[in-house]
């Protein structure tokens, strides 16, 4: 990788400069897998650049990106008070938290700095302490373990999971960004094997992940927001949902749904997604498909999926009632009690009612009444 030669040498000046910036105890990490002792240096921020690959703000960084119209560079001031900016808004409350913690009890753990000085680990912990220095010039400095010159991405990309993202000791990556980094980390050349050993998780669970991933991506590009992956934050729930009920191999395994079907499936899902359906009732859509009652009129939603997106949304409420309506079915008092309360709020004088497609529903529940009639 590219060594920013200068800010190397500047920092070397320092360290020459100044011997007791070396501190007296080490920073372990791995490198080409073996265990490694890194000198830890108490360093001046000015003289660090914030690291926009961080996989904590990858989603805000993206965001960040998008809204300025290019690639932001943490050398320039300007830009390095955006990303600081990001990184403090990013969560407000654990931002104010750091602030007190480093004010009252310092720095009690050390970050992680590439030989040319780009922040791999404590970019948030910088930007606090740029803060602070505002207060007092002791806190314009930040305690860092400093990588050798010659360490490949794949070990750097590496050694920011084994940090960050480890099963054990995983802090505040956001669902979405502990996403996007795995998938760095296959675009960096790292196996599957490799980054499930870095932080602990399985093969399978990586997979997944990715799966999920190719999920959101998909319906990032279905609302119009591609790469937009704020968007998606508050609704990664569904998305879990949405592969553990329907996508994972074992239950797609299980339904044998057709290509036409699972593309209707996920239509429909992303459609009533942006609509702001609680994640519970994405759990619904595989008793809607396994009902076969229910499952014409799940499938005529996915015509409205793009095109009339409160038509879908109807639909699939009424899918949804026809779902505990046929739950219900062996117990006719909640069932007779439903039937009553949509009746009793059923506005006859709505001109709605006159349509084709409500005079045919008309006439069934018309024909089930005759049914009933004969147990009075």
């Amino acid at each position: 990788m590219e060594i920013n030669t200068q800010n190397a040498t500047k920092i070397d000046s320092y360290i020459r400069d100044f011997p007791d910036s070396r501190l007296d105890y080490p920073e372990r990490v791995r490198i080409q897998d073996k265990l490694v002792s890194l000198d830890v240096f108490r360093l001046p921020i000015k003289s660090l650049f914030y690291n926009v690959e961080n996989g904590r703000f990858a989603a805000e960084y993206l965001e960040l990106k998008k809204t300025i119209g290019r690639e932001l560079h943490s050398e320039e001031t300007k830009d390095a008070q955006e990303i600081e900016k990001m990184l403090r808004e990013q969560s407000r409350s654990r931002t104010e938290w750091l602030k007190n913690d480093l004010r009252d009890n310092g720095q009690e753990e050390p970050g992680i700095i590439t030989h040319d000085g780009y922040v791999i680990n404590g970019n948030r912990r910088m930007s606090v302490l740029s803060i602070l220095e505002k207060e007092d010039p002791k806190f314009g400095y930040i305690n860092v373990g400093r990588l050798p010159a010659n360490v490949s991405e794949s070990d750097i990309y590496k050694i920011e999971l084994g940090k960050q993202l480890a099963r054990d000791q995983k802090l505040d990556y956001g669902p979405i960004n502990e996403l996007l980094k795995i998938k760095q980390g296959v675009r960096a050349n790292l196996t599957k094997e490799q980054i499930a050993k870095t932080i602990g998780f399985s093969v399978e669970e990586i997979d997944e992940k990715l799966e999920r991933l190719e999920l959101i991506e998909e319906y990032l590009e279905f609302i119009g927001e591609p790469g937009n992956y704020k968007a998606a934050e508050r609704v990664h729930e569904h998305f879990i949902d949405l592969q553990n009920y329907i996508f994972a191999k074992r239950v797609m395994k299980k339904n044998s749904y057709s290509p036409l079907e699972l593309l209707n499936i996920k239509q429909v899902a992303y459609s009533v997604i942006q609509q702001g359906v609680p994640h519970l009732q994405i759990r619904q859509i595989t008793k809607a498909m396994n009902k076969p009652k229910i499952k014409p009129i799940f499938m005529d939603a996915g015509k409205y999926s793009k095109t009339d997106k409160k038509k879908t949304k109807e639909i699939f409420d009424v899918c949804l009632t026809r779902i505990k309506a046929e739950d219900d079915r062996d117990r006719p008092f909640q069932v007779l009690n439903a039937i009553l309360g949509n009746l009793e709020a059923l506005d006859v004088t709505n001109p709605e009612l006159k349509k084709e497609e409500h005079r045919l529903l008309i006439k069934k529940i018309v024909d089930r009444m005759a049914d009933l009639q004969k147990l009075i």
